[in-house]
């Protein structure tokens, strides 16, 4: 199956992602079209783990909860194309939208349209990971479901030289688990100094995918110990 990659900059609030995204209602030209809805009320994330790690630390991450359209992170795909002898690439999307977030008023929306039953989108920024135990993300899910159809991608390391791929992800937690928001936590104690770190969504599944993510939080270690 062919496949295409490519990274898309972000110039801040009010500027544009390359390749086709924008911020707020950022697409690829043949996405569907999506917009926002009123923010609602939602329970606190679910914890993936029962014994979370204290004192999380976001601020050396820019615009962890996606409030100021993206700020810092880059927007990354590895994605394939359309069944048959199509050369363009399946409908993807990024959106900073107000339907519902963990933290804040605002979560970033992914979409893969799924017909190749394959690809990936993510954002990506650079960060000093010292002192850092764990990384931490929401994830919305609709509903849950017993079928796998899409997986919660998380990288965090040297970003290889010719940028990150699928292969490249944590995949092993299935965003379908869980309905509502849940906590993934990913431990990163074995890094240290400023590496890449990523989080996305995997698609495979034969049907378009849309799930939200927010509040990525970096979770120092314990001072005590």
């Amino acid at each position: 199956m062919r496949r295409r990659s490519y990274i898309a900059g972000v110039t801040g609030l009010g500027g544009t992602l390359t390749a086709g995204l924008v911020p707020g209602i950022a697409r690829s030209s043949n996405a569907t079209c999506e917009t926002e809805s009123q923010h609602d009320s939602n329970m606190p994330p679910e914890s993936a783990e029962s014994d979370q790690p204290a004192n999380p630390s976001p601020q050396a991450l820019q615009d962890p909860s996606f409030e100021e359209s993206l700020t810092g992170w880059s927007v990354g795909t590895d994605l394939p194309t359309k069944p048959g002898d199509s050369t363009d690439l399946v409908a993807h999307s990024v959106s900073i939208t107000s339907e519902r977030a963990s933290d804040g008023t605002h979560s970033m929306a992914l979409y893969i349209e799924g017909s190749a039953d394959d690809g990936t989108i993510w954002v990506e920024q650079p960060v000093n990971i010292t002192r850092v135990r764990t990384v931490t993300v929401d994830v919305y899910s609709e509903q849950q479901s017993f079928n796998r159809l899409s997986e919660v991608a998380f990288f965090a390391g040297e970003k290889p030289q010719d940028g990150l791929s699928e292969s490249d992800f944590n995949r092993e937690n299935d965003i379908e688990d869980h309905a509502g928001w849940k906590t993934y936590s990913y431990p990163v104690d074995d890094l240290t100094g400023s590496v890449t770190l990523a989080v996305g969504m995997n698609v495979v599944w034969e049907t378009g995918i849309r799930r939200f993510f927010d509040n990525v939080r970096l979770v120092e270690a314990d001072s005590s110990h």
